[in-house]
């Protein structure tokens, strides 16, 4: 198995075991919401979904390089710009809610979007990116 493969597989592991966490945090967000609660969602999203997204930026570019260097890599970064951009907003709408300038409602539109966003952004890469990697590592 190449490194490229190797790192499909590990980061379509990962997909999985954010996209449950995801979940949870739904369920949670409807029946206990807290400030806490937002707390931790925007934590997840700062360490290990965006460690998620540098492993791609970084690892996978690196090795769709070596493969396919003509491939349009942008196209991974523009896809957790979006979602960083997600992050941002609803880390702002918290700060307003903590300020009494948001409400319960307006924070878990903001973290309903984020969650969408990921799960989008996963299954694009999962049916769309990887499946055209994996041409191209064949073919080497």
């Amino acid at each position: 198995m190449s490194r490229l493969e190797e790192l499909i597989k590990e980061l379509t592991v990962e997909h999985t075991e954010h996209l449950k966490k995801v979940e949870e945090f739904k369920k949670q967000l409807d029946k206990n919401f807290s400030p806490e609660l937002v707390e931790e969602i925007l934590e997840f999203f700062k360490t290990e979904v965006e460690n998620h997204a540098i492993k791609e930026e970084e690892d996978l570019v690196e090795e769709i390089e070596k493969v396919a260097p003509d491939f349009d890599t942008e196209a991974i970064v523009f896809g957790h710009n979006t979602l960083r951009e997600a992050i941002e907003d609803l880390e702002t709408t918290f700060e307003e809610y903590k300020k009494g300038k948001a409400s319960e409602e307006k924070i878990k539109k903001f973290a309903n979007q984020l969650f969408i966003i990921l799960k989008d952004h996963f299954v694009e890469e999962e049916n769309f990116l990887f499946p055209d990697l994996k041409k191209y590592d064949i073919e080497i």
